[in-house]
């Protein structure tokens, strides 16, 4: 077979597992983005697949099931009763993750500080996974 064509049914795989583990967790009641970081857990425990992740691969398949679960289920009536607690601690939060992130990044890895200044304010606006 050619990569591609093992590459995509590699992803129709994944997603064939990404829909169980979403019967299952409703099932047992656990948050989506638990179950699947304990099913991606249970596939590093089988031998090592020959894929190359690439950073579109990553962005478009498997980002918006862990970034977008938590909005998909959010209650509108609790977000509009605490809006501005929320905003509060959001904003600073998100700039002051931002600026520790992208300091470390540019010190450790010698990346030029703006760069690393976006990389952190990539990472602080998808801290809601580890929330989850």
């Amino acid at each position: 077979m050619t990569e591609i064509l093992e590459t995509e049914i590699l992803i129709l795989e994944l997603l064939l597992i990404v829909s169980i583990v979403a019967v299952v967790v409703r099932r047992f009641r656990i948050p989506y983005t638990v179950g699947l970081v304990l099913a991606g857990l249970a596939l590093s425990l089988r031998p090592p697949l020959q894929l190359e992740l690439t950073p579109e691969l990553i962005l478009a398949i498997l980002l918006p099931p862990l970034l977008f679960e938590a909005a998909f289920h959010l209650n509108i009536d609790h977000l509009r009763r605490n809006v501005s607690t929320i905003l509060l601690l959001a904003i600073p939060g998100v700039v002051l993750t931002m600026l520790i992130t992208g300091g470390i990044v540019s010190f450790g890895a010698g990346i030029p500080l703006g760069a690393a200044l976006v990389f952190g304010a990539l990472i602080a606006a998808t801290d809601p996974v580890s929330v989850v």
